[in-house]
């Protein structure tokens, strides 16, 4: 798990019941249940209840107790209320019993569904994370004309103000290439780059912006993003496109130099991993003529293969199989 930048920075940040806690305790929790550090969350909780239920990009506590089989955390937490049954993670839409199941934790499956059944339990649902930038009059103007595609007016603020584009925290962490880059403003794009506008390497939203059109996400590899972006579990932008099925982009990062064997946390497995577990046969090919390891995997549980006969995918077993994987 890698630490956002704006969790880096001690801001206000608006939690469930519009309890304000700060960047930093909510990294400092997220980061206790990830490890199982059972002690440090019940300190941080009797100190701010709220905590409890603390999200950043839309992942709570309880999301790391289960992935990593913290069972004590996962009991604490659901004796408080602090999941909401209806979650699924994010960006790939699965329940935590789903994450559980994949690591073979049958025990806190079923401490999940017998939550999940007992609609009395539940205390806390929804999302909640919204952090408050305080931002100066001047980084609240540009963020603004950038946004609204201004260009006239993002020049003349980007003349006075050139340091700007060094702040990667606009745009909810995004940088401030963010929209120019959704919307395919090649102006906005050039001029930002023109100043020093970097892509930030650790980014949430990735495929729903930077990669959002085929052109678009071209341009900003030739403008130098790094083709190893990745989200802070690990996620590289080619494990999201593998896992959408997505054979040009994955191309194009390749070509610019993405790791075909980079390993996510979430589903502990390579890109080829994710396109077997999702069932993507032509991907599954291609990666593999481009030199994608077979075998490969974080766990025992998250081989490619392990993924393809979990899920039925019998053509990409054999494709699998034939390719040396064990």
């Amino acid at each position: 798990m890698i630490q956002p930048n704006d969790l880096k920075r001690d801001l206000p940040m608006k939690l469930s019941n519009d309890v304000l806690s700060t960047t930093t305790k909510v990294w400092e929790v997220l980061a206790a249940s990830k490890v199982g550090d059972l002690y440090t969350v019940k300190k941080m909780v009797e100190e701010c209840p709220e905590l409890i239920y603390a999200q950043y990009n839309y992942t709570p506590p309880i999301h790391f107790a289960v992935r990593e089989g913290h069972i004590d955390l996962v009991r604490f937490l659901l004796a408080h209320g602090a999941h909401d049954a209806r979650y699924k993670i994010y960006p790939f839409q699965e329940s935590l019993q789903v994450v559980a199941q994949d690591r073979g934790y049958n025990e806190i499956v079923a401490l999940l569904n017998e939550y999940a059944a007992d609609s009395s339990l539940h205390k806390f649902k929804g999302d909640n994370g919204e952090i408050f930038y305080n931002r100066t009059e001047e980084q609240k103007e540009f963020e603004k004309a950038v946004y609204e595609e201004d260009l006239e007016k993002t020049e003349e603020i980007l003349k006075r103000y050139p340091e700007l584009v060094n702040d990667e925290t606009y745009f909810w962490g995004e940088g401030i290439l963010t929209f120019a880059a959704k919307e395919n403003n090649r102006a906005m794009i050039d001029l930002l780059t023109s100043y020093g506008a970097k892509v930030p390497d650790i980014l949430k939203w990735t495929q729903f912006y930077y990669f959002e059109h085929d052109d678009g996400a071209a341009c900003m590899m030739e403008k130098g993003m790094n083709a190893n972006t990745m989200s802070w579990h690990h996620v590289t932008i080619l494990h999201d496109m593998a896992q959408k099925g997505n054979s040009y982009k994955a191309e194009l990062l390749l070509k610019h130099g993405a790791d075909i064997n980079a390993l996510d946390e979430e589903y502990q497995s390579t890109p080829l991993g994710m396109a077997a577990r999702w069932g993507y046969t032509a991907m599954v090919q291609y990666f593999l003529t481009q030199g994608a390891d077979p075998g490969k995997a974080g766990a025992v549980w998250s081989t490619p293969l392990g993924w393809a006969k979990k899920r039925g995918h019998a053509e990409i077993q054999q494709i699998l199989t034939k390719a040396g994987a064990k």
